[in-house]
């Protein structure tokens, strides 16, 4: 985790890094914060991969709240963080306001119910969201069907 938070603050002064790989490093909540932080200090990174570290809610949330303020972020990928629907609720928030975000990675996450009408949501008043992966989640039929 010390390594994620550094790589964090050094996104906080950063002007040239655009695309940023973190996938597998089964960082926790603190790095996804620390993430949050710099997104929301001008990073420029334009696309952030994440999967596959464990983050949990509180940290996904966090981000979501980072996105609202952020304009250069593009791609998002959070495939297997484990944010859980309240989170992806806050997510789905954001999606609302987002001026960038095009791509958007949940698979994998046991999102549930909740989270997947919060997304359906979100995609009838954003105009910038493009790609959107929700695959291998825990939704019901009524859900994949709306």
């Amino acid at each position: 985790n010390e390594a994620g938070k550094a790589l964090a603050a050094a996104l906080k002064v950063n002007r040239s890094l655009k695309i940023f790989h973190l996938e597998g490093n089964h960082f926790g909540s603190e790095v996804c914060k620390a993430l949050a932080e710099a997104l929301k200090t001008g990073s420029i990174v334009r696309d952030l991969y994440l999967k596959d570290n464990r983050f949990g809610s509180d940290a996904v949330k966090a981000l979501a709240a980072a996105l609202a303020g952020n304009s250069s972020l593009v791609k998002l990928g959070l495939s297997n963080t484990q944010p859980g629907d309240d989170a992806s609720v806050a997510l789905a928030e954001a999606l609302k306001a987002s001026q960038s975000l095009s791509t958007l990675h949940l698979n994998r996450n046991q999102l549930g119910d909740k989270a997947g009408k919060a997304l359906a949501e979100a995609l009838k008043v954003n105009n910038t969201l493009t790609h959107l992966e929700v695959a291998n989640n825990n939704f019901s039929d009524e859900v994949k069907n709306l």
